[in-house]
């Protein structure tokens, strides 16, 4: 109740307020002699994120989150190798004064070069009141502390016990969410559904999710002049999202039947999963260019109208919830069960973001990351303006009007949501109501979920698993080989699931595996299995294998 009341009380002011430091800034001064507002310039390696232009007009999120902080930003979004053009910055002392990052190799290195500020040092300095001082979420902090050697980062997506003990979920509905949460899934077109005569009961197995395939490839449709896609793959990075749920689907592990860490690619159920992918490519259901799509290309399909089953990341696919279902795990044609890796250890974010120790304005960063963060900056780039884009109900949930729910999806030119390097899924479950069953957000809730709540699922904790640079330096042998070996795999899983024939796709396979021998492999799991046993018995738990081969 404390966050709801707050939230009214400011909200009825008609106030949006700096939470820990002074909002009133100095303007400085441009060549032109204009006044402006202090700038700064944020990096960041997500090549698919589209930030809005930062204006600084009155109105705008932008322009009104400059007014409460003092501060405007140039943004760079390198659209491929930003490891490598950051290192390049590091190297020439010419760092970005905000650092949004994902990649682990790379945060190692920024932290190990000494060149970014420990957050609480930072803001101790620069804003001292700063709500990030008082009521940061502990058991993050450890976990980052773990990683980094100190409170370097600000992690995003902050879902873990102590931060649902500052913003506790406003019902049961938010609880599952977190409980069984997973981004890759495989969802139909409800509609294309219906037209294929077909319901979400008929597409639970591998042979019937193959026969609704092939059906809707023969049925020959188009919408609005497109013909239909049977299935849609995750473009470009579909090995994560597209691969890693059918492996999990199929039941793979990472660990042997004696319980010691084992690379999934080794695992059988892993071979079934690329076999199947090759086997919807060779009967026309994926085209193969499609292995080569932006994002950018992927929510335009499926927007489109005419993808009739999409496998991967649904959080970055665009899409509006209600018009697709999850029939939940794919069941696999041996009867293997299928695995769900949840991450049970409090995460430590999918972005961190630093601050340069050449920061050029760090008193307008400072104010500018308190007010991002805090409960009042949360709300309004989230939601934006209360009245014409959401409302507050009468137990003060936050309730989104059409136009703000538009304006979250079209983020890259409103602004609004935008912000994922501080997105705090404890926060948002805090603030909103438990939705009307036929919702967006209800379709959301079940689409994210299917998997990981199904009654054949088992999920395990992937935090005991060694698969961070926290746990491999990647300037280690140990990383360096740990690196080949993932560059070597991204080169061969193409060639299995694009070979002309099943036996030569297994064959494929076989020559894989035994390659990944050849390089090291068994030594590096036998490696990985030390830091595992060890993670082990320091959380007190373990994964137990349930496909015995």
């Amino acid at each position: 109740m404390k966050i709801r009341e707050l939230l009214l009380i400011t909200l009825s002011a008609g106030l949006i307020l700096l939470s820990g430091c002074g909002a009133e800034q100095n303007p400085t001064v441009t060549e032109e002699g204009e006044d402006s507002y202090a700038r700064a310039s944020l990096f960041c390696d997500v090549n698919f994120w589209e930030p809005p232009s930062w204006s600084t007009e009155e109105g705008t999120i932008t322009g009104d989150i400059t007014e409460k902080t003092g501060l405007a930003l140039d943004i760079t979004v390198p659209p491929q190798n930003a490891d490598a053009q950051l290192s390049l910055m590091l190297l020439n002392d010419d760092l970005p004064d905000i650092i949004s990052l994902t990649n682990e190799t790379t945060i190692s290195q920024l932290i190990t070069s000494g060149k970014v500020w420990d957050l609480e040092e930072f803001l101790k300095r620069y804003c001292p009141e700063s709500h990030l001082l008082k009521s940061f979420p502990e058991d993050i902090k450890r976990e980052l502390i773990k990683r980094d050697g100190g409170w370097y980062a600000y992690p995003s997506h902050m879902n873990s016990q102590d931060s649902r003990k500052i913003w506790k979920p406003s019902s049961k509905f938010y609880e599952d969410w977190t409980n069984y949460n997973d981004n890759n899934a495989i969802i139909w077109n409800r509609e294309l559904l219906e037209k294929a005569g077909l319901t979400v009961e008929e597409v639970q197995t591998e042979e019937q999710v193959l026969a609704a395939w092939d059906k809707m490839k023969n049925m020959h449709l188009d919408v609005d002049g497109e013909a239909v896609i049977p299935l849609l793959v995750d473009g470009k990075g579909y090995i994560d999202p597209t691969v890693k749920f059918l492996e999990y689907t199929f039941g793979a592990e990472r660990v042997d039947e004696n319980g010691n860490y084992r690379d999934i690619l080794l695992q059988p159920q892993a071979e079934h999963a690329l076999l199947f992918l090759n086997e919807a490519i060779r009967n026309g259901y994926a085209a193969p260019e499609q292995l080569t799509y932006e994002n950018t290309k992927i929510k335009s399909l499926m927007a489109g109208g005419n993808v009739f089953c999409f496998i991967g990341n649904v959080a970055n696919s665009g899409i509006d919830f209600t018009k697709w279902v999850s029939s939940g795990p794919v069941l696999s044609s041996g009867g293997e069960t299928p695995v769900l890796g949840k991450n049970l250890r409090a995460p430590t974010g999918w972005l961190s973001t630093f601050v340069s120790k050449d920061c050029r304005n760090p008193e307008q960063v400072a104010a500018w990351l308190d007010y991002m963060t805090s409960d009042e900056g949360l709300l309004f780039w989230s939601f934006g303006y209360e009245g014409s884009d959401y409302r507050l109900d009468d137990d003060g949930y936050v309730v989104q009007s059409e136009k703000g729910e538009a304006a979250s999806l079209d983020y890259g030119q409103t602004g609004q949501g935008a912000w994922w390097m501080f997105d705090n899924f404890s926060w948002e479950r805090s603030i909103l109501p438990e939705p009307e069953e036929d919702s967006s957000t209800a379709a959301e809730k079940e689409v994210y979920t299917a998997f990981g709540s199904h009654d054949r699922t088992v999920s395990y904790d992937e935090s005991l698993l060694p698969l961070t640079a926290e746990d491999i330096p990647p300037e280690s042998d140990e990383g360096i080989l740990d690196a080949k070996i993932r560059a070597y795999e991204k080169e061969q899983i193409p060639r299995i699931i694009l070979a002309g024939s099943r036996e030569e796709a297994a064959a494929r396979y076989s020559e894989m595996t035994e390659a990944l021998k050849r390089m090291g492999i068994e030594t590096l799991d036998a490696y990985k299995n030390e830091i595992y046993q060890k993670n082990c018995r320091e959380y007190g738990g373990r994964i137990e294998k349930v496909n015995v081969e």
